[in-house]
């Protein structure tokens, strides 16, 4: 056993000097992450605000008035100037200018007094549907809002004043998107970057000719291994540091829960991704498959099937199993919940166990493909 440990510390030293001397691969393992962390974390986002939006107001009297005001008092919204028409809106519509036009009807005010029904047209830009959707409910909530404040002018409908819904947003109150996308990038570098590193350790010895030295040497495959995977470990998580530091001072994403649990976490997501990168380095024989092999094996999982836009809940089919049995999946979720949700070992155990059972299965994977290269 003391031999045994002697030579996996023995190829870990060996591709650490390897690592350390190759500045592209060094600079990547960290600056890479911390770049990446930046344009995602920035680049990605859910939040629907300053809305471009005109009126075309047929009536003119000051119950329309007082409905323009309701849309411009919005921080949702940004008013540009008045629609004149109906070609004007589909020119404005079709170069981009709006995503939105509200035509307000003729005698629209009267309709109101009299509490008769009135439609108002609310032109929505669909090209993105997940966008009008979301346009459409702001256009529905301003409108409901202000037909109680209508209701309640006019002492009508007290019964339908008198009774509010009003919904408040647990964990992330100013619904802020980076509260959701930084927490979930982390899992995606963190399975991205190392991967990509750890994949080169084997393949490179294949090309240059020096897989030969594990032929001839006692060490076993598993030691090889782990000697190669340890230093992208050490490196993976050092990583994994600054990105969380990144999160906090940087995005001002609260952490709210267990640092202990998120660090052993992640500790054993790296050791997963960079076992990965290692099954990927052992399967090819080229450092070009053996990258576009990872990449592949990587971000498709990541950023697809994990929850990290759409819950794994709301998939369906391949897409719905590769999210249930991928460690990234719990990762994220634990990430997300730590951050967030103030969440700890007690109602993680589940993620811990997920991505732990993953670890020996991709290593012997790994094991099982170098015994038959040397073959």
């Amino acid at each position: 056993r003391a031999k045994g440990l002697r030579r996996l510390l023995s190829y870990a030293s060996r591709e650490t000097l390897e690592l350390m001397r190759d500045p592209i691969r060094l600079t990547m393992s960290f600056l890479g992450s911390m770049v990446l962390m930046v344009v995602i974390g920035y680049g990605i986002t859910m939040d629907v605000e300053d809305l471009s939006y005109a009126v075309f107001d047929r009536d003119q009297s000051s119950i329309s008035l007082d409905y323009r005001n309701a849309l411009s008092g919005s921080r949702y919204f940004d008013e540009k100037p008045a629609i004149t028409s109906y070609a004007d809106m589909d020119k404005r519509m079709k170069s981009g200018e709006i995503s939105l036009a509200v035509e307000i009807p003729p005698e629209f005010g009267q309709y109101v007094h009299k509490g008769e029904q009135v439609e108002i047209g609310a032109w929505i830009d669909g090209a993105m549907p997940s966008r009008a959707e979301t346009i459409e409910g702001y256009v529905t909530g301003i409108h409901v809002k202000w037909l109680l404040q209508q209701a309640s002018q006019m002492s009508q409908a007290q019964s339908s004043s008198s009774i509010n819904v009003v919904s408040r947003y647990l964990y992330n109150p100013d619904i802020r998107s980076l509260v959701a996308i930084v927490p979930a990038v982390i899992p995606m570098l963190l399975l991205m970057i190392p991967a990509l590193l750890t994949s080169l350790a084997v393949v490179r010895e294949k090309e240059l000719g020096s897989i030969i030295n594990l032929y001839v040497t006692p060490v076993s495959k598993l030691e090889f291994l782990l000697g190669k995977q340890l230093p992208y470990i050490a490196t993976s998580f050092i990583s994994f540091l600054l990105l969380v530091a990144m999160a906090v001072w940087l995005f001002n994403v609260p952490l709210k829960g267990d640092v202990l649990a998120l660090f052993v976490i992640a500790l054993l997501f790296v050791t997963f991704s960079t076992s990965f990168g290692l099954l990927a380095s052992v399967f090819t024989n080229s450092q070009i498959a053996a990258i576009l092999l990872t990449t592949i094996g990587t971000m498709v999982p990541a950023v697809q099937f994990a929850g990290m836009i759409t819950p794994v809940s709301a998939l369906e089919g391949a897409g719905r199993l590769i999210g249930e049995v991928h460690p990234v999946s719990y990762f994220l979720l634990a990430s997300r919940g730590i951050f967030s949700k103030g969440l700890g070992f007690g109602t993680l155990d589940f993620a811990v166990f997920a991505i732990a059972i993953a670890i020996p299965i991709t290593l012997w994977l790994a094991t099982v493909l170098l015994n038959k290269q040397e073959r």
